[in-house]
């Protein structure tokens, strides 16, 4: 009796299902009809008027778009710009430390190699006057530092620079040898790898910029390019060795009583910044000669 009772679900179910396709096919097809002429009149009105409307507004929509990606991409470049300045300077401060700290290093270095007898003390060049630029300088030590004029200055590699001339309480000026108007000249020898080495007196050259002139030579003195000039040590200012610089070129003198030759100075004086005063122990205060 059950099982009769559950066919009869099954087929009242099925009969259901087959009644609800039909309804929805024939609801279908008498919905897709064609429309009228005026359904048809007002929908081309509301397609053209969509037009109207829907064409401007999409249009502004993308250019409110370009603007707000130009205004994004304007933003960028702006802190780009500024990570690049900040890049820029933080580059340049490195460098300048990195330069600072090769002639810092330099500098130790000539120190400790120096004459025992020598008293280094170190300066930074603090004032140069472009219209005397190969004449002479300002140091940031002066006679509170022990500093007195007539004191030998040198480079951080230990190559000539000049000497004190005048010494205030916390600077001093340097005539540097490259002067030609008020320097005296450095009394030099040649290192020409013999026994003897020719004599001379080093003076600033009129005839180039930062360039030397090695004079009073003799006629007879074996001097070549290449040979290493120095202090003589002939002088109460300029110790001995003291590296001058290197022969360019030699010259005979008139009616060949006297030779002179070009010197290319070890200094490099456009590029000075820091430097050593020589103290050679006791005063020399008003001492003079080269």
């Amino acid at each position: 009796m059950s099982r009769l009772i559950t066919n009869r679900r099954l087929f009242t179910l099925l009969l259901s299902v087959i009644l609800l396709i039909i309804i929805a096919g024939i609801t279908l097809r008498s919905t897709a009809r064609n429309a009228s002429w005026p359904e048809r009149v007002i929908m081309d009105v509301q397609s053209t008027i969509s037009g109207w409307v829907y064409r401007p507004v999409s249009q502004a929509t993308a250019v409110i778009g370009d603007i707000q990606n130009l205004h994004e991409m304007y933003v960028e470049n702006a802190r780009l710009k500024s990570e690049m300045q900040n890049y820029s300077q933080l580059r340049a401060k490195l460098y300048d430390v990195q330069a600072e700290n090769t002639r810092l290093n330099t500098m130790l270095g000539f120190k400790k190699l120096a004459n025992a007898s020598w008293n280094l003390v170190p300066a930074h060049i603090v004032g140069r006057e472009p219209a005397q630029w190969g004449s002479q300088l300002t140091i940031d030590v002066g006679l509170k530092d022990g500093i007195e004029p007539n004191m030998a200055v040198i480079a951080g590699d230990g190559s000539l620079v000049g000497r004190v001339a005048e010494a205030a309480a916390h600077s001093a000026k340097v005539v540097l040898i490259t002067d030609t108007q008020v320097g005296d000249g450095v009394s030099a020898l040649v290192q020409n790898g013999t026994s003897e080495p020719p004599f001379g007196v080093v003076v600033g050259s009129s005839s180039g910029k930062n360039q030397l002139e090695l004079t009073f030579l003799s006629p007879i003195a074996k001097v070549s390019k290449g040979d290493t000039v120095v202090t003589s040590g002939l002088s109460s200012i300029f110790p001995k060795g003291i590296i001058i610089g290197k022969v360019v070129s030699v010259t005979q003198g008139v009616q060949g009583l006297t030779r002179s030759a070009s010197i290319a100075p070890a200094a490099n004086f456009d590029y000075l910044e820091d430097v050593f005063v020589v103290k050679l122990g006791g005063s020399q205060k008003g001492t003079s000669g080269s």
